[in-house]
């Protein structure tokens, strides 16, 4: 688990206590890319020889004067992948360091349009960002030149580029004799005893999950209808062991402690190349894109719209798909893959349609009630 997750939950519980307007982002994302030993939702992929930018990466950079930009993200294994595939060679071509920042939502929020903040950008979710903007916290516009990405939603690809999509899976241990195949099996204990692992301080996809597991389609969940999702779940609460962090969800399904798991894509692609376990993309909860948005007056903001334009070039977005199993949010990414790569991806066509995606503008509006929903369910 991300060191500042504890942090940030404290921080939601205020915001909702004192009636804040914002909607609150998902949690899965903050913790999407924490290092495999604390719990991240995006562990590498062995990387076969040596990646190089392409030659056309910088075709459009304005001559850049600031000589660092500071990012702040998840640290851990993902954020040194992307430092050794990505960030040192910007660093090389731009002259600007990237420099790491702790993730902290509540710090982002405080410096997102200050007069002096302390950093360019953040590494966030789309619908994170989508509630900046309904705010009236909107961050800073993408410079002209920087590339677009396609695969975000047309409204707001004018601030959200260089990221990545993720799902929410249904995983198993390699010890069940049949293999699952939706949420209801998952809540099917006769059928297939043993506990479940979930996640506690991860709320992101367990709504969309037990209204799957009760019926409704995966192309009609939102508006999400919580009082139905809820007392769904609670017909399964006993039966469920609890993680705080994604490592640990693993470990129930390696150990023992649990047949069953809902956890991130990249992270059952882990167990799946261990002969750990398996999983399926049917009914994955798909968070289709995310974001590095930029703090209104940003130190560096040459530099921070030169790394976000380096992100979103087609080679980059395939490379970080290939190394760390995080979707493109370009589509030519998709045609830099091999077959075997694209299957991997959460939003590959073939994966996409059998996915529950989620609307970003109505996860937006609702998250501020679903955050206090999940973690007073997760507390009774």
């Amino acid at each position: 688990m991300n060191p500042n997750h504890t942090n940030r939950r404290n921080f939601l519980k205020l915001a909702l206590a004192g009636g804040g307007a914002l909607a609150v982002p998902g949690l899965l994302s903050a913790c999407a890319a924490s290092n495999t030993s604390s719990g991240g939702g995006a562990t590498s992929a062995s990387s076969k020889g040596a990646f190089t930018l392409p030659s056309d990466i910088n075709a459009k950079w304005p001559k850049l004067s600031s000589t660092e930009v500071v990012l702040a993200g998840f640290g851990g294994e993902t954020y040194q992948v992307r430092h050794q595939r990505v960030f040192d060679q910007f660093s090389k071509l731009s002259g600007a360091k990237v420099v790491d920042a702790p993730w902290d939502y509540g710090k982002f929020l405080n410096m997102v349009d200050s007069a002096s903040p302390e950093w360019d950008a953040i590494d966030f979710d789309g619908y994170s960002t989508v509630a900046l903007i309904q705010s009236g916290k909107a961050p800073a516009k993408l410079a002209d030149w920087v590339r677009r990405c396609d695969l975000v939603d047309q409204a707001y690809q004018d601030y959200a580029a260089g990221s990545y999509a993720y799902s929410v899976v249904l995983g198993w241990s390699s010890s069940l004799k049949e293999a699952p195949k939706n949420w209801a099996d998952f809540f099917d204990t006769k059928k297939f005893p043993g506990k479940r692992a979930f996640p506690k301080s991860i709320y992101a996809g367990t709504v969309e999950i037990a209204l799957m597991a009760d019926g409704v389609s995966k192309d009609n969940l939102y508006p999400l209808d919580f009082d139905r999702a809820f007392r769904k779940l609670d017909q399964i609460k006993g039966d469920l062991v609890f993680y705080d962090s994604y490592a640990q969800g693993q470990q129930y399904i390696v150990q023992g402690s649990a047949t069953m798991v809902a956890i991130a894509n990249s992270r059952m692609i882990q167990l799946k190349k261990d002969g750990k376990g398996d999983f399926t993309y049917e009914q994955a909860v798909l968070y289709p894109w995310g974001a590095f948005p930029i703090t209104k007056n940003a130190k560096h903001a040459d530099a921070v719209n030169a790394l976000i334009d380096t992100m979103s070039h087609p080679a980059v977005q395939a490379e970080v798909a290939r190394s760390l199993y995080l979707g493109p949010t370009v589509s030519a990414a998709f045609d830099l893959l091999s077959a075997d790569e694209k299957a991997l991806q959460p939003n590959s066509d073939e994966n996409k349609a059998k996915a529950a995606v989620v609307n970003t503008e109505v996860a937006a509006k609702q998250d501020g009630e679903y955050v206090k929903r999940f973690f007073d369910w997760v507390g009774k």
